[in-house]
């Protein structure tokens, strides 16, 4: 666990039902550090993170290693590892899938080269010929920058749009990708070096960040197409661990790819017995070295809120559309199972940080009117 912490709260629960001790290396201050479910937690800085991993690694108490943010993808690929060690990353080192890791260009010339479906893209080496490539299209576009997560480097563009400063201008490279609707969600699975052991899906109902961030409301996606990209996403990877990637789903090519979680993984694996998949029993099994069957989702009617995204999704004055949108019974509890305190810390961070965000905004607002 290296950055990020609110959104993966229930992964030391979800892990913890396999019958394994789970250990962690997090970063100082890391929101999850002490919550119920971890063996062991040896705390390290950001530029030691990874070295910690290798240490940790090296005593042979392990069976498995499990990234969980994106942060901590990109420290595990940027470090130097010796082979005893690297067998343990969920993707192979110097393979063409481990140089996708924080590049969405990357990602989607790897999905052309393998036959993954993907929408229609432009790519570009400037914010210039981004804009330029824009103005030529017709129909609805995305800019996406190359580097970023949490649908802040995304916004829908028109063909007079013109940049300004904020994230697309910082990034060193852009998709022009065709905008396929608003049917999106995510494929979650599980994988033994590219074989699915267990899959499910989920539709994106309210997102944070314009509906490009962060899933607040979803509801599961049981369709058979997605399971089979999970299934090739997985094989062409040869990816080992709990991951999965986002797509939008096309009304005449279907399920295509637009962002991968590759190598870490999904804020939303812990709805798993929500739809008919246990992730940990699979898991089990996996590190039992047990055979078992495939396992999919049963049920995708029931829907669900996702804490903390809908505190922040509220104090960013989306109480309105929360109440006209949801429609749910199912919703995780606020805390880890047995951890109360965990749950109210998080809740108190994640209301914290926006309302700083928001006094922020007002600042500039109110400097720039004067």
């Amino acid at each position: 666990m290296h950055s990020f912490g609110q959104s993966y709260m229930h992964v030391p629960e979800l892990l913890g039902r396999t019958g394994f001790p789970v250990d962690a290396v997090m970063t100082p201050k890391h929101p999850l550090e002490g919550v119920a479910g971890i063996s062991k937690t040896y705390v390290a800085n950001a530029k030691d993170w990874a070295g910690t991993i290798g240490d940790r690694l090296r005593t042979g108490e392990y069976a498995l290693l499990l990234n969980v943010d994106e942060p901590g993808l990109r420290a595990l690929y940027s470090h130097s590892w010796q082979p005893e060690v690297s067998k343990f990353l969920p993707l192979e080192v110097g393979s063409r899938v481990a140089a996708t890791v924080g590049s969405k260009k990357a990602f989607h010339e790897w999905c052309l080269a393998i036959g993954l479906p993907v929408p229609e893209t432009h790519l570009s080496s400037s914010l210039d010929e981004a804009v330029e490539i824009r103005r030529r299209l017709t129909g609805e576009w995305l800019l996406k920058g190359d580097s970023g997560f949490g649908g802040q480097s995304v916004r829908r563009i028109s063909p007079d749009w013109r940049p300004s400063s904020g994230p697309e201008s910082k990034s060193k490279s852009w998709l022009v990708q065709r905008d396929e609707g608003p049917d999106v969600g995510s494929g979650i699975f599980l994988a033994d070096h590219g074989r699915l052991l267990a899959w499910m899906g989920i539709k994106k109902i309210v997102c944070l960040n314009n509906g490009f961030g962060p899933t607040v409301v979803g509801r599961g996606d049981v369709s058979p197409d997605l399971g089979d990209l999970c299934r090739r996403v997985a094989a062409a990877s040869g990816v080992t661990g709990l991951t999965g990637f986002d797509f939008v789903r096309s009304a005449d090519r279907g399920p295509l790819l637009i962002d991968s979680h590759l190598g870490r993984m999904s804020p939303m694996q812990h709805f798993d017995r929500l739809y008919g998949v246990d992730f940990a029993s699979t898991l089990r099994s996996f590190l039992k070295s047990v055979p078992s069957m495939e396992s999919e989702p049963s049920d995708g009617n029931r829907s669900f809120i996702k804490f903390p995204e809908v505190l922040q999704f509220v104090v960013q004055g989306g109480l309105r559309t929360l109440l006209k949108e949801i429609n749910c019974k199912e919703s995780m509890p606020i805390a880890p199972a047995g951890d109360p305190v965990c749950g109210l810390k998080n809740a108190w961070l994640t209301v914290s940080s926006q309302i700083r965000v928001n006094l922020g905004h007002w600042r500039r607002l109110l400097f720039s009117s004067r």
